[in-house]
């Protein structure tokens, strides 16, 4: 068995995941893993899938939720080719919207941009598409000719930043040039999206000429795949929705009828009085019928208007998205809520789906899935809820590679972010201990909330200084640059389970200690309450599936940042003394040794006192 790897040294663990990986794909069987961070799981999948797949002509398929880890990943491909003098080639692939070079396109929405796009590409008024693929024979050999002089410089892979900005340079649209890369590549390092939503996934696979049979998938992070599947499934409005679509028929002269009156009218009598509550796909139909046409008739008109909007003003269009959340509205009762629910001022009404199984079961199609993450546990909750084949999925745990004192793990009592003790007096508590920490930390902390509005609560009466702070919906260019800050020394705040606590390796020991503030459990609401009821009737674990696991399991992301290699020591407070309980703590490596104290900076002292 000749398996690929790019470095010289292999790790014992690693090695036995490698071997085990390849065992899994001879026998065409699924494989899940849960290993600690720092492990090498990225090196090791991607080795022991590329040994295989070229030996038996397969594409490897390496699907994670995070751009930051293309890179990674790309690097191992190239190291690879590098090192083994292979004909190897990896394509960084992104969404059409990520790679657009059209200013005129920037401003636009997912939904606005992927309207337009078509439209342009189907008018043949996009020159950037003109360039990449053509219309005619000239401008198609005109597009294979700029598509060669790419190819030729390529190697074994290229980064999307390289290519989006050769396509700048010479006017193609970077993606075309990706999809045909993706047509000539043995590895293609992508989003789940991409292969596991239908409308994506059929004319992606179709375009670049690949098939499920003959493929392996990688999925990386997939504690993540549940939550990210069920996302791409649901839809929301507001009353805001409403207010913006009637601005735009105004303005292309069409009479509105008081559309957002209306429907606030309809969800303050649905609601009675409640803050929320659950409601019918029919329940909705008295506004869609204020527009005079059936569900169907006015999805087509809305988004009719929207794409003139689009064409007006190159804005997004809150027409277009009413069209497509009425056109998905009525399709589908089953495995799904829909929520009515007001802030006192406006209204919001949502379709969240509670089971990603009839999508990500089709991962028992690949020649083998290999699923990964540093807390997917419980793995026989992964496996039910995504709904892989139990008679041909391995499930297997490793233990950390690294010395055990090369950490300490600590827990905070007298400490909660329960939500019935959170108040002035808890989050000061919080502020004085996140001080005393970080005053006794040689280097940098990072400080990981249970959420937006707990770091917000807190960070007032922090006294420490150089404070880098995660802000919602920052884009990738701003976490990045926020990282780079924070290797100069400070404290770095981000949420649990947000881009700072997962899937970024702090590689330079910038981080000495961890603060895992609270445990990250979601508010109970509707949503919540039908999604542990869902999985109780379909799995008999409600409580665990839907509520408890999810949120406990982002601490441990979390507290995962700073082991990368063996020489790195950390000490991880664990700052709510929920962690001491045993529903709580089940998620733990078993063994792990708690240090139990109401005073968490002395033993962070301690910790670093005998480096």
């Amino acid at each position: 068995m000749a398996l690929y790897f790019r470095h010289d040294h292999v790790r014992a663990s690693q090695k036995e995941l490698m071997e085990d990986i390849h065992g899994a794909l001879a026998a065409g069987q699924n494989f899940m893993a849960q290993a600690p961070t720092g492990l090498g799981k990225t090196d090791a999948s991607i080795s022991a899938a590329l040994s295989y797949a070229l030996e038996n002509d397969l594409t490897v398929f390496f699907l994670t939720p995070k751009i930051s880890q293309h890179k990674i990943a790309l690097d191992v491909v190239n190291g690879i080719a590098k090192k083994h003098s292979l004909p190897v080639r990896g394509v960084d692939l992104l969404g059409r919207v990520h790679c657009c070079i059209d200013p005129s396109l920037s401003e636009l929405d997912n939904d606005g941009f992927q309207t337009a796009c078509i439209k342009k590409r189907k008018d043949k008024t996009c020159p950037f598409y003109t360039n990449s693929h053509g219309y005619g024979k000239l401008e198609q050999a005109k597009a294979d000719f700029s598509f060669k002089k790419i190819l030729a410089t390529y190697g074994s892979g290229k980064s999307h930043h390289e290519l989006i900005q050769a396509g700048r340079d010479s006017a193609c649209c970077p993606y075309e040039w990706l999809i045909k890369l993706a047509s000539i590549s043995n590895v293609i390092i992508a989003d789940y999206y991409h292969l596991l939503v239908p409308h994506i996934s059929v004319p992606f696979l179709s375009k670049i000429k690949k098939s499920v049979d003959k493929s392996i998938v990688i999925l990386d992070e997939a504690h993540n795949l549940s939550s990210r599947m069920r996302s791409s499934m649901s839809k929301n409005l507001s009353s805001f929705s409403f207010a913006r679509a009637a601005k735009e028929m105004r303005y292309l002269k069409l009479d509105p009828e008081d559309l957002e009156q209306k429907f606030n009218s309809w969800a303050a009598g649905m609601l009675g009085g409640s803050k929320e509550r659950t409601i019918t796909s029919d329940d909705f139909l008295p506004v869609i019928e204020t527009f005079g046409l059936t569900p169907e008739e006015a999805a087509v008109k809305l988004e009719e208007i929207g794409l003139e909007i689009i064409l007006h003003s190159g804005k997004k269009s809150a027409c277009l998205r009413l069209g497509h959340f009425i056109s998905d509205w009525t399709v589908g009762d089953k495995n799904c809520v829909r929520i009515l629910k007001t802030n006192g001022e406006h209204f919001f009404l949502s379709k969240k789906m509670l089971d990603p199984s009839p999508f990500t079961s089709l991962l028992n199609d690949f020649s083998s899935s290999i699923l990964m993450s540093g807390t997917l546990l419980p793995l026989s909750m992964h496996r039910d809820v995504l709904g892989l084949d139990p008679s041909r999925t391995i499930m297997k745990t490793y233990t950390s590679p690294f010395a055990k004192e090369n950490s300490v793990n600590i827990i905070t009592k007298n400490i909660t972010t329960k939500y019935s003790k959170r108040g002035t007096e808890g989050y000061l508590r919080i502020a004085k201990k996140i001080d005393a920490i970080v005053a006794k930390t040689p280097g940098g902390t990072a400080v990981f909330f249970p959420s937006y509005k707990v770091m917000d609560e807190v960070l007032p009466y922090l006294f420490s200084q150089n404070l880098h702070i995660q802000k919602p919906e920052m884009k990738p260019p701003e976490i990045r640059q926020l990282i780079k800050n924070f290797k100069n020394g400070g404290v770095l705040c981000g949420v649990q389970g947000g881009s700072l606590s997962e899937g970024v390796d702090y590689c330079e020991g910038e981080i000495k200690t961890i603060i895992v503030v609270g445990v990250a459990l979601d508010e109970m609401g509707l949503e919540i309450q039908a999604l542990i009821d869902y999985y109780d009737e379909k799995f008999g674990r409600g409580w665990d599936y839907g509520y408890l696991f999810p949120g406990t399991l982002k601490a441990l992301q979390a507290a995962g940042r700073a082991l990368r290699k063996e020489t790195d020591r950390v000490a991880i407070v664990y700052m709510d003394e929920r962690f001491n309980w045993p529903k709580y703590n089940a998620i733990f490596e078993p063994g792990t040794k708690f240090l139990l104290t109401q005073e968490p900076e002395r033993a962070v002292n301690e910790f670093w006192r005998k480096v």
